[in-house]
């Protein structure tokens, strides 16, 4: 997505424009040590980063040298100002800077709280240690009023830094996005089974399978355009307003992080129609969830094992023999039941560094057999049942009482001195009551109206 080039010094500032100037600094004016219209709230570099040079300047009286030796970036940012959403922005500096001095721009989405950057120069490679004027482009994305432009760098000289006179921020040609489908974006026959379409702007289209609701990655949603592998992706965008079922357009950058493939620094999202169906979930063993072609796809786990109904932050796992899988809950929020079996069905994503299902509503988990639960000569009894207050088990004082629901969710436990259970708040419907006692189960089905 970058758009790299450049100038002679001998072209002036103004003549080198060619759009309508948002910004313009000649880093002439500063105040108590930072340059006038930079050191905007995004900016992690001090004073000590971003020095004055009062020596040298072509346009104005000053420049800044900003100095970062180690190879974690730092952000020098301008102030917040309003942009105009789906506006393409040059970003251009007039610059130079010591070999290996490493360089790029981007921008701060006040509106969304998103980031953007770009490739980064590599200063000396592109200036001969002369200064030149450079640029890039940035694209608003969609719903972006206001933003902050940044300068983010690493690996300077300890002494000279990179050298910056003027820096221009003017409306530029958008790049051109390539059509392509979910499948191209996706399938790879690489090794490392990186996208053909890596870094490149794309428009794609799909129907969205899935939203979450919770935790950081909120209002993000994935699109499918077909049943089956490859034919899913994540989205990487939460300005845009999205729902199970819309038909969407979008076009935005392909990135792979940490080998999952999504789109990012998302340009348009446009939400076409609504109300479609989605596509057919594809049957995947739970130790085969990770392969690369189910990335991000709408997929079953068929008659799998919950093997510890809380791993933490909500989630629990499961296995179908073919090994464990976690199910997360940033989408939908459920309780399974421990050995109980179930048809789970969601989409793939990789999270801190491991590939989970995530259902999205309660008709995707389906309960399909309580493990563990057998038919004994010693048949429980309960009465009255139905009931729609207090139910009596003519169980021993020392058994384990578990109440399941319809869906697998434990509803009440209890374990020793227990004969009588109100059922008055629970729900209408049909429950499954488990007794256990000296490794003997009973169980017996509970209608509550």
């Amino acid at each position: 997505m970058t758009k790299l080039f450049t100038l002679l010094l001998s072209i002036t500032l103004g003549a080198a424009s060619f759009g309508q100037v948002l910004f313009e600094s000649d880093l002439s004016s500063w105040t108590d040590g930072d340059p006038d219209g930079w050191m905007g709230s995004k900016t992690n570099a001090g004073s000590e980063n971003v020095v004055e040079q009062m020596i040298g300047a072509t346009y104005g009286t000053s420049m800044a040298q900003i100095f970062n030796e180690t190879a974690s970036h730092k952000r020098f940012t301008t102030q917040e100002m309003a942009v105009t959403e789906l506006e393409t922005y040059e970003i251009k500096l007039w610059m130079t800077g010591i070999a290996g001095s490493m360089l790029r721009t981007g921008y701060y989405n006040a509106t969304a709280d998103g980031w953007y950057y770009n490739d980064y120069i590599d200063v000396f490679a592109e200036t001969g240690g002369e200064l030149t004027m450079l640029s890039q482009t940035v694209t608003i994305p969609s719903g972006c009023t206001d933003a902050e432009f940044i300068l983010s760098f690493h690996s300077t000289d300890g002494l000279a830094g990179i050298v910056i006179d003027s820096v221009a921020i003017e409306s530029g040609e958008p790049e051109p996005s390539e059509a392509v489908s979910i499948y191209d974006i996706q399938y790879s026959e690489a090794v490392d089974f990186v996208s053909p379409y890596a870094d490149e702007l794309v428009t794609t289209s799909g129907i969205v399978t899935g939203v979450f609701l919770f935790g950081a990655a909120e209002g993000t949603f994935f699109i499918q355009d077909g049943d089956g592998p490859w034919n899913g992706i994540y989205v990487y965008e939460a300005g845009t307003t999205v729902a199970l079922g819309d038909s969407v357009v979008v076009t935005g950058e392909v990135t792979e992080y940490f080998t999952l493939t999504e789109i990012v620094s998302v340009v348009t999202v446009n939400v076409v129609s609504s109300g479609h169906p989605m596509p057919n979930a594809v049957g995947v063993p739970t130790g085969d969830v990770v392969d690369e072609e189910y990335e991000g796809v709408l997929v079953q786990l068929q008659d799998a094992k919950c093997t510890n109904p809380d791993v933490g932050f909500g989630q629990f796992e499961v296995d179908d023999n073919s090994g464990a899988r976690i199910v997360d809950d940033e989408m939908f929020t459920y309780t399974p039941a421990l050995n109980s079996y179930y048809n789970i069905t969601g989409v793939t994503f990789l999270s801190f560094g491991e590939t989970k299902v995530y259902p999205r509503m309660l008709t995707d988990i389906e309960v399909t057999g309580y493990a563990g639960i057998v038919e004994n000569e010693n048949n429980l009894s309960i009465y009255p049942n139905p009931a729609n207050d207090m139910i009596t088990l003519n169980v021993n004082a020392s058994a384990l009482v578990t109440i399941y629901s319809i869906d697998g969710a434990v509803i009440y436990t209890a374990n020793g001195n227990v004969t009588t259970i109100d059922v008055s708040a629970f729900d209408a419907g049909v429950y499954q009551v488990v007794v256990t006692e000296n490794e003997t189960t009973m169980t017996e089905r509970l209608i509550v109206r």
